[in-house]
């Protein structure tokens, strides 16, 4: 068996003997909460934009795949994420029609085998694969499911020696309140409560307060006198890196080590994809991760996995905090970041939340950006997602943007720009 870092994502993600059929099922993991031990809030009209964020698949697909949408993207949009990223033809778009496709994928596959690459695998989407006749990489969805669960991934963590962050199993309200009490005495001002399963910031509660503690305990209290819940300290964090790994049946390949762009609530707000870390600290890290990947080859895992670790503000490194047992957003633009690492130095994603009254193209929406950024040679951007949706007649928006950068001052004065952006740009482009 070999470790090693990988030169080309993209040949260790796809089958090479067929076409592949890029699904992204981003939603599908919320249906495994099944605990109502905290409160949570659900906002449909954010669900219906994470869907659109299929549009990322158009950035790892080549052009003799198939990418299954939910939703059409504007022609405007495909027309520059064609010029963008300058492979070519997109891939074809089949759109889905109530979770089913049509027969068009199967025409379009001009006789060659069909793999399915989900987003994420779950046991629906593995009888969906069967039922249409298309080949899986991996098709042990149980396991999957186990791999995604925060409380499965600790225990494992723990058997193996990784470096934990303080925390505590309870079972009752009584347990519960010791844990607490626990991780103030060891110094800790604040703690989370994890539920199974969720990503970028669901499934958990951060307590940053004794009262807003007791608040939760309440609400839990009047749920169930037994449970499972997991309560951790909240370590001061210094950097949230993560990791993408390759697991196959004879090799473990490291495909990125990336950096993201945490809120002080666990909010994932965006990734550095060239962070600059320390040999000393980058070699430890490389071979945990490797170490992972080895550790759960021996499970018989095979497909990509995200893990999220951190360094505490004690330069202490945790490197196992969550596994995504998925593809991430992440991954899928692995392939067109690495073809321009080569002419920057600085490469970045971010994205904004808008609504409206009205709808935007994405030409205008392009426009105001541009006036609001000012690229250049230097320093440009590139908008690889642009979800809109409309609700009680106001119109939505979910922009996401790769930043690419030569000077770090200007570099990250355009993502503060960005930051800032608000309707008033669009505005200023309408009325020219």
């Amino acid at each position: 068996m070999t470790s090693y870092i990988a030169e080309s994502p993209i040949q260790l993600l796809k089958p090479a003997s067929s076409i592949a059929l890029w699904y992204a099922n981003m939603n599908d993991d919320q249906a495994w909460n099944t605990s109502k031990y905290f409160p949570v809030l659900h906002d449909p009209v954010q669900a219906k934009l994470v869907i659109q964020q299929e549009q990322q698949l158009l950035w790892i697909a080549e052009s003799e795949d198939t990418v299954l949408f939910h939703h059409q993207p504007e022609d405007e949009f495909l027309a520059y994420v064609e010029m963008v990223r300058g492979q070519g033809t997109l891939p074809h778009i089949q759109r889905l029609h109530h979770g089913e496709s049509d027969s068009d994928a199967d025409k379009h596959s001009q006789d060659k085998e069909l793999t399915l690459l989900p987003f994420l695998l779950t046991e629906q989407v593995r009888q969906w694969s069967y039922e249409k006749g298309w080949k899986l990489r991996y098709d042990d969805a149980d396991y999957v499911r186990r791999l995604n669960d925060k409380y499965q991934v600790r225990r494992f963590v723990e058997k193996n020696g990784f470096a934990v962050t303080k925390g505590y199993f309870c079972h009752t309200p009584e347990q519960l309140e010791e844990a607490y009490r626990r991780i103030q005495v060891q110094g800790f001002t604040q703690a989370v409560l994890k539920s199974p399963h969720g990503s970028s910031g669901k499934g958990l509660s951060v307590i940053d307060s004794e009262a807003a503690f007791h608040k939760l305990l309440a609400f839990i209290r009047r749920r169930a006198a037994t449970f499972e819940l997991l309560l951790e300290a909240w370590h001061p964090i210094k950097r949230s890196l993560n990791a993408q790994i390759s697991i196959q049946p004879n090799e473990v390949h490291l495909l990125a080590i990336t950096e993201q762009r945490i809120l002080e609530r666990g909010i994932y707000v965006g990734t550095d994809y060239a962070p600059q870390i320390p040999a000393a600290l980058r070699e430890t890290y490389e071979n945990e991760m490797l170490r992972l990947g080895h550790l759960l080859q021996q499970q018989g895992y095979t497909g990509v996995i995200g893990v999220d670790s951190i360094v505490d503000e004690l330069e202490d490194l945790y490197p196992i905090i969550e596994i995504n047992g998925r593809f991430t957003q992440v991954t899928y633009l692995l392939p067109f970041v690495e073809s321009q690492l080569h002419s920057h130095t600085f490469v970045e994603s971010r994205y904004i939340r808008l609504d409206a009254e009205r709808k935007y193209t994405f030409s205008e929406m392009k426009a105001a950006l541009d006036e609001a950024l000012e690229p250049d040679i230097h320093q440009r951007y590139v908008i690889y997602t642009y979800a809109a949706q409309q609700h009680a007649e106001r119109w939505h928006y979910r922009v996401f943007l790769l930043f690419l950068g030569q000077d770090a001052d200007s570099f990250h004065h355009m993502i503060d720009r960005f930051e800032r952006f608000t309707l008033a740009s669009l505005e200023g482009v309408e009325g020219k």
